[in-house]
């Protein structure tokens, strides 16, 4: 069964902290695959050269279905747990979360250890700029140019993407994202303001990019 929608973050966010002379660099990336975060961690180690430690915790997927977490070198359990626990507390998946130190010469002991990397890493993330996406059925619908405007009315006063108009044709186009959930219920509503005048056609189903927060 498809999940109705789920948060990602919509761009790379860093944040800063200073404990006991170390610096701990929070970072969040947007991430779609392994690949990606192959390609995201390089990228952070290649510009993060002198750091001591790129402690890290990902979660990829919908359903929550790939998921894997690494200390690199800190003490077992002390910072790729804790960044993991931050990503799963916010109820946020596709994310990639890193935590960068630049050791300042004092132990923190695996206990503050530990808060420290949470605490960088839930900050990280709340500070984030997300998006919502939503399994959408994709539609084309075509009508006449007097009914336009009704059309775009409709769709836009709802909230609804509009992906993509085309004048062109004999009959005006939109391509529209609606709601999986809806779009029964949204396609009738058109279908009686038009009085049936306007082909609605389904293209596709996927997950939309719906809202920022």
């Amino acid at each position: 069964m498809v999940n109705i929608s789920y948060i990602m973050p919509s761009d790379i966010n860093y944040i800063e902290t200073i404990v006991n002379k170390s610096r701990f660099i929070g970072v969040v990336f947007p991430v779609n695959s392994q690949e990606q975060v192959k390609e995201a961690l390089a990228n952070l180690k290649k510009s993060n050269k002198d750091a001591k430690h790129i402690a890290y915790a990902y979660l990829l997927g919908e359903d929550l279905s790939v998921a894997r977490s690494n200390d690199d070198g800190e003490p077992a359990g002390s910072a790729g747990a804790p960044i993991y626990q931050a990503i799963r507390e916010k109820h946020i998946t596709n994310i990639l979360v890193a935590v960068v130190r630049y050791f300042g010469g004092i132990e923190l002991g695996k206990s503050k250890l530990t808060r420290v990397y949470y605490n960088t890493a839930l900050n990280a993330i709340i500070n984030s700029r997300k998006v919502k996406m939503v399994y959408c059925n994709i539609f084309e619908m075509k009508c006449s140019y007097g009914d336009f405007g009704t059309l775009s009315k409709a769709l836009t006063e709802r909230g609804f993407q509009i992906i993509d108009k085309n004048y062109s044709e004999s009959m005006p186009m939109i391509k529209c994202a609606i709601p999986e959930n809806t779009s029964d219920r949204v396609l009738q509503d058109i279908r009686v303001k038009l009085k049936d005048s306007a082909q609605m056609i389904k293209v596709k189903s996927e997950y939309y990019r719906f809202s920022d927060n």
